[in-house]
């Protein structure tokens, strides 16, 4: 009977396990939700997500609130300034996409031209993976972030690639479900997705002493 109990007991403890963790996970993303809603406040409430699904994917369970607007306020300036790189590149891609349907593509330059800014967009989709996975991983200048990323995306280009196309699933199956999924999990799943797959790359380009002080940042 004390057996059966005890076995009880922890099952009982497995469950509540879980449903602490999704309840987190699904807490996290609404807040990023609400965070995003003055619309200025999207980079720094993305590292914020970023940082809390990263020590997940390292298998921690950090505190979400302490450690979502702990990572808001550490790195708001370098967050804004990615999310201003992002605006800006991103809305030159677009530009050059609008501008191509009224070229001739008869012309090998303009079909060259296409073909460069669809290659340009493709990389920086996949830049953008490491540059914010390494964010909430490195405290180092931010012109070291992009070229840290840019390396990665090049020396991994095949691993990179299968981790955006797994990023971009919990995307195209929240299109077929409820809107009220994209309020509890597309946004976490993705970034966790995110966090999961670079780290396994990151973590190789990381020294001994940079790994050693994660760990022991995070720390119980």
């Amino acid at each position: 009977m004390s057996a059966r109990r005890t076995n009880l007991r922890e099952d009982l403890g497995d469950i509540y396990d879980q449903l602490e963790r999704w309840s987190s996970f699904i807490l996290a993303n609404l807040l990023w939700c609400i965070v995003s809603i003055a619309i200025i406040t999207i980079p720094a409430a993305t590292a914020g997500l970023f940082s809390v699904m990263s020590l997940r994917a390292r298998g921690k369970q950090p505190d979400l609130f302490p450690e979502f607007f702990g990572a808001m306020r550490r790195l708001w300036l370098k967050s804004s300034l990615i999310g201003l790189l992002d605006l800006l590149a991103g809305g030159l891609i677009v530009l050059n996409l609008s501008i191509f349907p009224m070229m001739d593509m008869s012309d090998p330059l303009a079909f060259l031209a296409r073909s460069i800014t669809y290659f340009v967009a493709f990389v920086f989709l996949l830049v953008n993976l490491y540059l914010w996975s390494l964010l909430v991983v490195l405290d180092v200048p931010l012109k070291q972030l992009i070229e840290t990323a840019l390396k990665l995306v090049f020396i991994y280009p095949v691993w990179s690639v299968g981790v955006l196309a797994a990023a971009v699933v919990p995307i195209l199956i929240s299109l077929f479900l409820p809107q009220a999924v994209l309020l509890l999990v597309t946004v976490a799943g993705c970034v966790f997705i995110i966090c999961k797959g670079t780290w396994r790359i990151i973590r190789r380009h990381l020294s001994e002493s940079e790994l050693a002080a994660l760990e022991a940042a995070h720390s119980p």
